[in-house]
């Protein structure tokens, strides 16, 4: 029948398809199964040989049903696996994407056939079904080994299309013979070449020409003679990028009939690991190198120390520092061997070698953070600062003070010296003053009893130079007195106890109540804070402040003297909150350039003449030094002709190990 003859043909000519395809009585004259299916595998229209050769009954061939439930209901009944009948309907499905299929087929009633499905232009899908040879169909063992060998085929295709890799096989002309899905996935830019009989050098060239390939600045010819030439030397895996970025691994072996094997690995993210691992390799490698350089540019030595107490790691100050060999003290070596080594080299005296093993020796020792020194023979002094570490080790620091060994023990000598000094001056200034005073007493007294009875007969010269004697004397006990208070602020000082200022401050005005009102002067007193002091030297600071305000009035203006105080915070070393009190004594008197804020503070330094105001330059001498005792400042701010102010600050508590004696 011309339908049987040219069916092919038909297949493939749009419009005596249709006339078939829509001509029932047509489609039943084809003496081949016929089945037509629209682009979503829906079943439009069969024939009755279709029926027949696939075995379909009528519950399970009708139209709208899908291609894909026909094939479940063709491979249910000869025992594949449910994931075997999936993996078939996917291959049928991009086979049919690629541009069709064809295969043999056992059915379940025992026929053979030969099933070919093509895509139309129209997006429809004409599957063929035809009858295989009889006479080989009807031999039994032709029949067993035939149904085998497709049962094997079809597997062995469903597995190649499961696994993750994608598999080829090209024949001893290089023609394409056998691939899977997984192929074709990773080679996108050329799906429409990979068919069964396509050559391998047509493919790569597309793919090259089509981008898929990164060429790393070489021309395609270059690129495609590189890989020609691997796939005509098949062994060694090689890898190749994707112009998507992907990575592929592939692997290529001979045949036995000449042909090549091939599997490609897609390693996309086993290279992102891989070129990660090696940038943070080159990072560490960098970070490594910089530690190196700053571990050995460091002044100190260093070494680092495991659980165990072996050595970890060591810089080369601290190889130098000991004059250690670094073939001897290396990674690995235990601390108590280059104690050893140490002593070995004459680094410590007997004693101190003893010494060192033995604290070397103890564990609980080296678990706290320490700093001890080491008295080498040389004369050096070595401080080692050893820090423990989370994880039980150690890290210490070897540092060469001495130097500053040496400055601190001149300091201290020199500090010793300065202690006993101004001790011997403060017993000086004291006895000396005491012992002036039985002299001092002899002359003021002749002289008031010369005056007194001989006065009459005395020239008037005469009576000149015993007054100037006795004004001598006079500033000559207010001296005396004056370096007595000086001393006694350490000679006689008196613990710390809580008093009230207030009551301090009334008991001074008390005292200079008639001062005040010979001058018309007034003193008005805020509301004073209680705090940690010596009574009496606080009544002396503050009589003396006072005083100094009156003292230092402008001629024809009544003086007034404003005393307040106010509290504020410093933080201390610990970060602790301490409180302070800030005292200010303010005058309306004749002031003073600042530049010379300084020099009254200093002992005998006087700003005006004795003719002009009267005084010894001790007093405000004296108030410094009892600030400072009680671990405080002074300072003073003043203006010319416009008055003076005087600041103390003194902390609210005194500890008792700040109590400066």
């Amino acid at each position: 029948m011309a339908y049987n003859s040219g069916i092919l043909a038909m297949e493939q000519n749009n419009s005596m398809a249709d006339d078939l395809f829509q001509n029932g009585s047509l489609l039943e004259a084809v003496d081949a199964g016929i089945a037509i299916f629209d682009a979503d595998l829906t079943l439009l229209n069969f024939n009755q040989k279709y029926k027949e050769l696939c075995g379909y009954s009528d519950k399970d061939l009708f139209s709208g049903v899908s291609l894909k439930k026909l094939i479940r209901v063709s491979m249910n009944p000869l025992q594949y696996s449910a994931n075997e009948i999936e993996s078939a309907i996917d291959t049928t499905v991009n086979r049919l994407k690629q541009g069709g299929q064809r295969f043999n087929f056992k059915t379940a009633h025992g026929g053979s056939i030969t099933i070919t499905r093509n895509p139309r232009p129209d997006g429809k899908i004409v599957e063929t079904v035809r009858r295989m040879n009889l006479e080989l169909e009807n031999s039994p063992e032709t029949s067993g080994l035939e149904q085998i060998a497709r049962l094997a085929h079809s597997r062995m295709m469903i597995t190649m299309d499961a696994i993750g890799d994608g598999f080829v096989v090209f024949d001893a002309n290089d023609s394409l013979t056998v691939y899977n899905q997984k192929f074709v996935d990773l080679n996108p830019l050329v799906t429409d070449l990979i068919k069964p009989g396509a050559h391998y050098s047509t493919i790569l060239r597309k793919i090259i020409e089509r981008g898929g390939i990164i060429k790393d600045g070489l021309s395609d010819d270059e690129v495609f003679e590189r890989e020609m030439y691997r796939h005509k030397h098949p062994g060694e895996a090689y890898e190749r990028q994707l112009a998507d970025g992907r990575w592929v691994r592939i692997i290529e072996k001979r045949t036995d009939d000449g042909g090549i094997a091939g599997i490609r690995s897609d390693i996309t993210e086993l290279k992102t690991r891989e070129i990660e691992v090696d940038k943070i390799s080159k990072r560490l490698n960098a970070t490594t190198s910089q530690f190196s350089i700053a571990l050995n540019n460091m002044i100190q030595g260093l070494c680092m120390f495991d659980k165990d107490q072996k050595l970890i790691l060591c810089n080369e100050q601290y190889l130098e520092m000991y004059g250690f060999s670094p073939d001897v003290v290396k990674p690995g070596i235990l601390l108590s061997d280059i104690m050893k080594y140490s002593i070995s080299l004459g680094n410590y005296r007997d004693e101190d070698a003893q010494a060192a093993l033995k604290a070397r020796h103890n564990p609980k020792r080296l678990q706290n953070r320490t700093t001890i020194k080491q008295y080498l023979r040389d004369g050096r002094v070595i401080a080692v600062m050893n820090e423990p570490m989370d994880n039980g080790g150690t890290i210490a620091t070897y540092q060469d003070i001495t130097m500053v060994e040496r400055h601190e023990e001149r300091l201290r000598a020199y500090n010793d010296k300065l202690t006993r000094s101004n001790k011997e001056l403060q017993e000086f200034a004291y006895v000396a003053s005491h012992d002036l005073q039985e002299p001092l007493r002899k002359i003021e007294a002749f002289g008031d009893r010369l005056m007194k009875k001989h006065s009459a007969i005395l020239p008037d010269d005469g009576k000149v130079f015993v007054e100037r004697m006795q004004n001598a004397s006079f500033r000559m006990r207010q001296l005396i007195n004056d370096l007595l208070s000086y001393s006694r602020v350490t000679t006689k000082a008196k613990p710390f106890q809580k008093i009230d200022l207030n009551e301090v401050v009334s008991g001074v005005l008390s005292d200079l109540q008639i001062r005040l009102q010979e001058i018309n002067g007034t003193v008005n007193v805020s509301a004073l804070p209680t705090l940690d002091a010596d009574q009496i030297q606080m009544r002396q600071l503050m009589q003396n402040l006072i005083s100094n305000a009156l003292k230092f009035k402008k001629p024809d203006i009544d003086p007034i003297i404003h005393v307040s105080a106010e509290e504020y915070f410093v933080e201390s070393e610990s970060s602790e909150k301490v409180k302070y009190w800030r005292l200010k004594i303010a005058d309306n008197g004749i002031g003073f350039d600042n530049k010379y804020k300084d020099q009254i503070f200093t002992i005998f330094q006087r700003l005006h003449g004795r003719m002009e105001y009267e005084g010894t330059g001790i007093g405000l001498a004296t108030c410094r030094k009892i600030v400072e005792r009680h671990n405080g400042t002074i300072d003073a701010e003043g203006i010319p002709d416009e008055g003076a102010t005087f600041i103390v600050d003194l902390p609210a508590y005194q500890h008792k190990d700040q109590e400066n004696t």
